[in-house]
């Protein structure tokens, strides 16, 4: 599949540098010395793996500089190096403007260890939103079903259009996403209220 997720290359990233070279993403990070010092190496064959599993979800803006320098880079990607990013970028917009539209919670993530976290919250009740799960109950609700439904191949293909319909034109949600999004945790709410937390979460 070609590339379809095209950024605009002049993202601004302050704090960071990030350039592609030799097959590689390389990260570099201002220092106290006002120079950017090299962070670490990513194999382009790493990059959506390491988006998807969270590798940098507490920083956002470093995500999508990552993604665009890699993206505007290579010239075919996999298909399922196109779903990961997809996922990562419509769960992380989610989580943005859910933060825009409810602010967010002070929750403990591990002991002494404190994070702000977007709500959801609808008539049914209101669950935090952690991008990690939030990719999870994305993969099991809406990639599952299309995958079971149409095979791998084409069901991964079907799942990234139906991703690239939930994002708007200026880069966030659309209609139809918040609509696909609210009726998929609706109904993780609908259960809770109704069977209360289960024994073995899938997604929240």
């Amino acid at each position: 599949m070609n590339n379809v997720i095209q950024f605009k290359r002049n993202t601004v990233l302050e704090g960071y540098y990030v350039e592609a070279k030799s097959e590689v993403i390389k990260i570099y990070q201002l220092q106290s010395d006002n120079k950017y010092h090299e962070q670490e190496a990513i194999p382009f064959a790493d990059v959506a793996r390491r988006l998807d599993e969270g590798a940098w979800d507490d920083k956002p803006a470093l995500a999508l500089k990552i993604i665009t320098i890699w993206g505007n880079t290579i010239n075919q990607l996999s298909d399922t190096d196109v779903l990961l990013t997809w996922r990562w970028l419509i769960a992380s917009t989610f989580e943005r403007e859910l933060r825009e539209k409810n602010g967010v919670v002070r929750v403990e993530r591990c002991p002494d260890e404190f994070v702000d976290c977007a709500v959801y919250r609808s008539n049914q009740g209101a669950m935090n939103i952690y991008l990690s799960t939030e990719r999870f109950a994305m993969a099991n609700n809406i990639e599952a079903a299309l995958i079971e439904r149409f095979g791998v191949e084409q069901g991964t293909r079907n799942a990234t259009q139906f991703y690239i319909m939930m994002r708007s034109e200026d880069g966030g949600l659309s209609d139809f996403g918040w609509e696909v999004l609210t009726e998929m945790h609706d109904g993780f709410l609908q259960q809770l209220n109704e069977s209360g937390m289960p024994e073995a979460p899938t997604a929240h």
